[in-house]
């Protein structure tokens, strides 16, 4: 009778030293996932603004292209003249 009260006390022992163990991964899944959605944010800001910066970058090409365009239009021009 004493071995199993002492089987029984070890198990709930276990038990509790399980339980708190989950409890401690719970939380650090909770950390990491918050951490995950924080790194998601701020490569979709990132990435945004990459995008932004792009076009920005692809409209100011164009525009040069266009007025290189109309300089050799020019030089053209005067050296038919």
């Amino acid at each position: 009778m004493n071995t199993i009260n002492q089987e029984t006390i070890s198990l709930k022992k276990r038990v509790l030293e399980l339980e708190k163990q989950l409890d401690h991964l719970r939380l650090s899944r909770r950390v990491l996932m918050d951490l995950l959605e924080q790194v998601e944010k701020e490569k979709d800001n990132l990435m945004h603004k990459l995008g932004r910066k792009t076009q920005k970058n692809l409209l100011t090409g164009k525009n040069v292209c266009h007025k290189q365009g109309a300089v050799l239009e020019i030089k053209n021009y005067l050296r038919k003249s």
